[in-house]
């Protein structure tokens, strides 16, 4: 048999999936990405020498053994001397306020990060393996999943790749025993009443008992088998949901009952599973019943009817459309808001105001346009009032001159910092799956049509956290002295409303 770093090896080839400008390990501490980030280490020294790693932890604030896994993470980092980064994010809050569960509120966080990290051109690498791939399709069988569900994990998924789906549990262990790789033991990967961990520890070894068949390989191959069909229904469905979307009055955020109902039976399911992924961007969480009872909104053209759905958020139909969102209700176009994956997003009223930086008086926090919004822009004197967060955008003073707050406007470009790529807006918003009713009101900053800073998503200039700060900081002695400022955007209102 092949040794284990040379099987990683043929599958990355395999499967094409070494191609961004730059690779985001996700790694817990567990064995599982422990491993993945000493082999990727190997191959990419022996294969990839130019390809920048990152490392990215997030720390969950759940159990006591956090702080330890982090120290282990870090230390392996040293070792390898890869560039560790670290957020920690309070999970159980975040899962109460958007009524999830640990393990969602913890994946969505998780993946924000590392896709925060790697940026446009970026790849992240995680850790699942053939039993993760396993207990997926088993989990989402009895969810009552279809082909899509039976397809489980891929072993590219837009810009994430699963590197060790060609690995078992065991070769993963065995190989960090072999290579005295340290990794934490999550207690809570014991803990039957998780679904994945009831496959795992009781499900499974009864199947392989009781058949003298490994329930394991059975489920990896029937994925595989599957994967290919699935996607060509797929490509199917979303031929026929443009069609729907571009017909009579539907539009980027609604589709007309009556445009469903012409769907053929057979790819319907399918395409309002892709215009949900459209407008919410990860569905994993919903189930066959939910799919049933959004068909049933499509039954009648007439009348107002609202479907729940997993976080929060809801099927509708309204005016003889049908739509998604987040939160007890629609989101009200006569409000505005902060919005958690979108940005700011103002009444409609005030979507052509404009307000030059220029103008702004230094260190006093305003109101825009008597909105909800308060705006701050200041000088930044010491390193202690650099503070993250996804409100405060950090600038040099040059940028000052001619830029203006307002929301897009047609032939808007965006060139995020670090990249080369230049981006519509337009295509740029449709990439990051922010639901087209809020397009037209999200404020940005932008001199002439570049946008320089679009808060909570992207920035051109400056910078906006740990990693690109480091390269602002990497810039021209010259460039470096000028002086150093920040614009602070804050809700008067202290409420921050969320969206799927």
């Amino acid at each position: 048999m092949e040794d284990l770093i040379t099987l990683v090896e043929n599958y990355i080839e395999k499967h094409g999936l070494l191609t961004g400008t730059r690779l985001v390990v996700g790694v817990s501490g567990g064995a599982d990405s422990m491993a993945l980030l000493f082999v990727i280490k190997e191959i990419c020294d022996k294969k990839f020498p130019d390809l920048p790693i990152l490392c990215a932890h997030v720390h969950h604030g759940i159990r006591e053994e956090a702080d330890a896994d982090e120290k282990a993470v870090r230390d392996l980092c040293e070792k390898l001397q890869i560039p560790f980064f670290s957020k920690h994010v309070d999970i159980p809050k975040i899962a109460e306020n958007r009524g999830l569960s640990l393990e969602t509120a913890g994946r969505i966080e998780r993946y924000a990060y590392f896709q925060s990290l790697s940026e446009e051109d970026g790849t992240i690498a995680v850790a699942h393996h053939m039993e993760d791939q396993a207990e997926s399709v088993a989990m989402h069988i009895f969810r009552g999943s279809g082909m899509e569900g039976l397809s489980g994990i891929r072993p590219k998924n837009g810009n994430i790749i699963h590197p060790f789906l060609c690995l078992r549990k065991e070769d993963i262990l065995n190989f960090c025993e072999e290579k005295g790789i340290p990794y934490c033991h999550d207690i809570t990967n014991d803990d039957p009443s998780y679904d994945r961990n009831f496959f795992r520890h009781e499900v499974f070894p009864k199947i392989e008992e009781g058949t003298n068949r490994d329930p394991v390989a059975a489920l990896v191959g029937l994925s595989e088998r599957t994967r290919e069909e699935n996607d060509y229904l797929d490509e199917l469905a979303g031929k026929a949901l443009r069609e729907a979307l571009t017909a009579g009055d539907s539009g980027e955020d609604a589709i007309l009952v009556e445009e469903v109902r012409k769907i053929p039976e057979a790819l319907r399911r399918r395409a309002l599973r892709l215009f949900a992924i459209s407008c919410f961007g990860d569905v994993v969480d919903l189930e066959e019943v939910h799919y049933k009872a959004i068909l049933s909104l499509c039954e009648k053209d007439e009348g107002t009817a609202y479907i729940d759905l997993p976080g929060g958020r809801r099927a509708a139909r309204e005016g003889g459309k049908i739509r998604f969102f987040s939160g007890k209700g629609s989101f009200p176009a006569e409000k505005g808001g902060i919005i958690e994956g979108v940005g700011v997003v103002v009444p409609e009223e005030l979507a052509g105001e404009e307000l030059a930086l220029e103008n702004l008086p230094i260190g006093e926090m305003i109101n825009f346009s008597q909105s909800f919004l308060q705006i701050r822009l200041r000088f930044v004197e010491k390193e202690a009032e650099v503070v993250y967060n996804n409100l405060t955008w950090f600038f040099p003073s040059s940028a000052l001159k001619g830029a203006v707050i307002r929301t897009r406007r047609t032939g808007d470009t965006i060139s995020r910092a670090g990249s080369s790529i230049r981006k519509e807006l337009r295509r740029f918003m449709n990439e990051a799956k922010i639901p087209p009713r809020f397009r037209d009101r999200m404020l940005l900053i932008a001199r002439e049509q570049e946008t320089l800073w679009l808060p909570c998503l992207a920035h051109a200039v400056g910078y906006t956290d740990a990693l690109s700060e480091e390269r602002f900081k990497g810039m021209s002695s010259e460039d470096r002295e000028e002086k150093l400022m920040a614009l602070e955007f804050s809700d008067m209102n202290e409420t921050e409303k969320e969206i799927g």
